[in-house]
């Protein structure tokens, strides 16, 4: 009578063995609300998670949709290809390039004036050179020009120390000396150009001269003082005694602005140096 059936409670509310009283944890739990060790609070990303909808570090920009779904007009004024704005590096570098263009183009043309003006003024001295008048100088006698008297010797001489031996040639020294013969010429103060020594072939050899000697005091010749001019010529050893020496006396003046050798008028109301000098042998 006194036992109870297979899997029946026993009277009084007694516990099958293991269990717990009701309202009692288990050993090792935790509290109800209680977050176990390490457990992040709620809301919060763990270390090196990405918010959502954020992009990872170095991920291209993404460009906004417009309204209807579609990507922005990457050509719009203001974008550039990838739908960004114009940085100010690049709007600077771009100006820096037109700048340079610009300078570059008007050194281009002050160039270009220049050239024309030189041609111009090689024009106008070409064209007064096809009126020149030559003047024959007697042997051992001056010759004058742009009221300046000029003589001129020429002499055999010895080849100039470490030139080259040559057979056949001759070595010229040619002296000339300048003077001035009135004060209205005394600002005069070029040496002659285009020296040349002519056989009586026609055949002509080139002569290098130059200043030799003070310079004209003040950018003026003096009345009366000589100023010496020299140079050196080979000629076939047949023609030394025969060849005849010429030149162009200059009428540059030293007093003549710069600008005025570039300017027509200017050098159109200038002397013309248009005599040449030829100084006979014999």
């Amino acid at each position: 009578m006194g036992a109870h059936p297979l899997g029946a409670q026993p009277p009084g509310g007694a516990l099958p063995p293991g269990a717990l009283p009701p309202g009692t944890q288990p050993p090792g739990a935790l509290p109800p609300g209680t977050q176990p060790p390490g457990a992040l609070p709620p809301g919060t990303l763990p270390p090196g998670a990405q918010p959502p909808g954020a992009q990872p570090p170095g991920a291209p920009e993404q460009s906004p949709a417009t309204p209807d779904g579609t990507a922005p007009d990457s050509t719009a004024p203001g974008s550039t290809a990838s739908g960004r704005a114009a940085s100010p590096r690049r709007s600077r570098r771009r100006r820096t390039a037109l700048i340079a263009a610009g300078a570059i183009l008007a050194s281009l043309l002050t160039t270009a004036a220049q050239s024309y003006d030189g041609y111009l003024f090689y024009e106008m001295k070409t064209d007064s050179r096809k009126d020149t008048r030559h003047t024959i100088v007697a042997a051992g006698q001056a010759g004058q020009a742009h009221n300046i008297e000029y003589k001129a010797t020429i002499t055999k001489t010895e080849a100039p120390a470490g030139s080259k031996l040559r057979e056949g040639v001759t070595w010229l020294k040619i002296v000339i000396t300048k003077k001035l013969l009135n004060e209205s010429s005394a600002t005069m103060t070029g040496i002659p150009s285009e020296f040349k020594l002519t056989d009586t072939k026609g055949r002509t050899w080139a002569v290098e001269a130059q200043a030799v000697g003070d310079p004209p005091q003040d950018d003026k010749l003096e009345l009366g003082k000589e100023y010496r001019i020299e140079g050196l010529a080979i000629v076939p050893s047949p023609v030394a005694n025969e060849v005849e020496l010429s030149f162009r006396p200059s009428t540059y003046r030293s007093d003549t602005p710069t600008e005025d050798l570039f300017d027509r008028e200017a050098m159109e109301k200038a002397e013309k140096d248009d005599v040449v000098l030829v100084f006979r042998r014999r």
